[in-house]
Order: structure tokens, then C-alpha cells, then sequence
């Protein structure tokens, strides 16, 4: 007798120990369900069995479990689908500097990975649940002249300090990729990257109908960091025009440079 129950005390031992396994979860899914129902049956005491009502309880909250993740699962797929084609304000989260802002952008499409929908944001995907807003024809009101611009090339003047502390103000024309929020004031996203540029609606002072260079392919020299002349082609994201004259960014394959407009080589269009 002694001997069973010392089995049966090392086995509840065990089952004690995956139960608290599971408990350390943030949130019982159903694999831990399962594992949690699986481990029961197998260290049963044999002398005291599960009762069969009890078993069949345990299998009924298991389905239903199962069944509310799926249509969990299913609900946020069909509302994923229905941001595409819509705009929709997001936290974007930068891997390399770990800085974090919101943004807002046209949804391209929708993809799933693992349980979680991805949305396809311009060059960026991001996690359902790092969606803020969702903006449509119904809500879109104070901002509607700012979201008519995403899309379009415009002007618009940016104020920089220099070196010296003065200031200067810089013309900045480019293709509106997208839109910040900045303390309820929507800014116009110009470029990409470490180089992109932020411009006050309120800043905005013309809206280009055929840009001459902008978003077209562009072949450009400049001279390096050790003084040697090199060649890059890529796209013309936006211009800057400044004191010191007219720069191109140009968005290459590995990365941007800004190149003098006076040494474009080549414009392809389209």
C-alpha cells in the first residue's frame, strides 16, 4: 500500500507541476488546453479515475474553446480584409533606431502569418493590433483636404537650423506618401527612410501636376566621403532646394544619396 501511494503522490506531483506550467501563461489557448487535459489522463490516480461525466465536461469546454478561437480568428481576418483599399492610422515601429510613431497610409493588401493578419502599408507591414484608426469616407472630415494629397506631388516649405543657428527655410517637393499626426495636425510623409521629410499641412504651397524629376528613374554623380566620383541610379524621391542650390534625393538599390541637380545624368520616365 505504501508503495502506491508514493506512485500516486510522484504522479500528482507532476500533474501538479504542467499545471502550474500553464498557469504562467498569459492566456490559456487551446494547445495548453489539450497538454492541460492530455497530462490529467495520464497521470490519473488508478485507483480514483476521472469519472466519465467529468472527462466528457472537460471535451465539451475543449470544443468550445476551440470553437470561439476560430471565429476569434476568422472575425479578425474579415475585418483585416476590410481595411484594404482604406486608410488607416499605425504605430510604426522602427527596428533600427527602436523609435516609435503613427502614421498613416493606404492598406495594399492583406496577408496572414501564422494566426495574425498582416497589413501591407506602402513598403512597410504591420500587425492588426498595431492599427490605431481606421479612416473612410464617413470619418474622414477635418482631414479630407490632407488625405486628397496622398498620392499627388506637392511644395511646401520646412524650417531648418543650421549649424550656425540661424535658420533657413527649405522647399521641399515630392510625391505625399504618406500622413503624420502630430498633436492633431496632419504632416505630409515625403520620401523614405532615414532622409524622409515631414511637412505642416499648413506648410504646403503648391501642388505639382507634371513633375519634371520626382518618382521618375534618375542616374546622378557625386562625390564621396574620400573625394572620388561615383555614379548612382535609382529613384528621385524628392528635391530640396536651399541656399546652397537644388539636391535630388535619390533612393538607390543598398541606399539614398543626395546628388547635386546640376549633375543628373539621365531621367527615365515611367
Amino acid at each position: 500500500m505504501s508503495t502506491t501511494i508514493s506512485k500516486t503522490a510522484a504522479l500528482n506531483s507532476d500533474y501538479l507541476k504542467v499545471t502550474e506550467e500553464v498557469k504562467e501563461q498569459s492566456e490559456l489557448d487551446k494547445d495548453a488546453f489539450i497538454n492541460l487535459l492530455v497530462t490529467q489522463m495520464k497521470y490519473q490516480d488508478p485507483l480514483d479515475p476521472v469519472d466519465n461525466s467529468e472527462m466528457l465536461a472537460q471535451l465539451a469546454q475543449f470544443t468550445a474553446l476551440e470553437q470561439m478561437m476560430n471565429v476569434a480568428q476568422a472575425s479578425q481576418k474579415q475585418l483585416a480584409n476590410g481595411m484594404i483599399g482604406k486608410y488607416v492610422e499605425y504605430l510604426y515601429k522602427d527596428s533600427e533606431t527602436g523609435t516609435s510613431e503613427y502614421l498613416v497610409g493606404k492598406v495594399d493588401y492583406v496577408k496572414v502569418s501564422g494566426d495574425t493578419p498582416v497589413l501591407g502599408i506602402g513598403d512597410v507591414e504591420v500587425n492588426l493590433e498595431d492599427v490605431y484608426q481606421v479612416y473612410d469616407s464617413s470619418n474622414i472630415q477635418a482631414n479630407t483636404t490632407a488625405f486628397e494629397l496622398l498620392g499627388k506631388t506637392v511644395q511646401g516649405l520646412v524650417e531648418e537650423t543650421k549649424t550656425d543657428g540661424t535658420k533657413e527655410s527649405i522647399i521641399i517637393e515630392g510625391e505625399v506618401l504618406g500622413i503624420e499626426m502630430k498633436n492633431g495636425n496632419p504632416y505630409m510623409v515625403i520620401g523614405t527612410g532615414k532622409e524622409k521629410v515631414s511637412i505642416d499641412f499648413n506648410k504646403i504651397q503648391n501642388i505639382v501636376d507634371k513633375p519634371s524629376i520626382t518618382g521618375k528613374t534618375v542616374t546622378g554623380t557625386y562625390t564621396d566621403s574620400e573625394g572620388k566620383v561615383q555614379t548612382i541610379t535609382g529613384t528621385a524621391e524628392y528635391i530640396r532646394i536651399e541656399k546652397a542650390g537644388t539636391f535630388v534625393y535619390i533612393r538607390g538599390e543598398k541606399e539614398g544619396q543626395f546628388v547635386n541637380f546640376n549633375h543628373i545624368t539621365l531621367v527615365e520616365d515611367k
